[in-house]
């Protein structure tokens, strides 16, 4: 049995998109948005930095852009486009690692100055079951975190 893949990459992104999209109550909760997310992570295991970009749309979670590059990456510095993005989220990999985890919660994260949000917050709570959602699904997932 090979080794599962290690978190915040390309191979697990995608495993965990047919999961989410094979998922009734995902499916259930996206039927009605459209919208892109960004979630950005700082300084991984790998030395990278990793920007994935998310289109949701249609009961369904499509991987539009994956940027994955030495750290630091230029977009670091790049404001975020309200009429592209919904949302996006940076943080460096120790903030991800505890939220998959679970030692961190969504508000434990906001509160966290390493934890940086940026867009539309109402919107996002409006579909914070989805997002929810997405997070246990992303928790049951095997992989490793180093």
């Amino acid at each position: 049995m090979s080794e599962p893949e290690r978190f915040w990459t390309k191979p697990l992104a995608i495993e965990m998109l047919s999961r989410l999209n094979s998922d009734a109550k995902f499916k259930k909760l996206a039927a009605n948005v459209d919208a892109v997310i960004q979630l950005r992570c700082k300084d991984t295991p790998d030395g990278t930095d990793v920007c994935a970009t998310y289109h949701i749309h249609d009961g369904q979670l499509d991987l539009k852009d994956w940027d994955e590059g030495p750290a630091p990456a230029a977009w670091r510095e790049e404001p975020l486009d309200k009429k592209k993005l919904l949302a996006r989220t940076t943080a460096p990999y120790p903030i991800w690692v505890k939220l998959d985890t679970g030692e961190f919660g969504v508000i434990d994260a906001i509160i966290n100055p390493s934890y940086k949000f940026e867009g539309a917050k109402l919107k996002v709570l409006r579909h914070l079951r989805m997002f929810s959602r997405i997070a246990d699904l992303s928790q049951e997932l095997e992989k490793r975190y180093e």
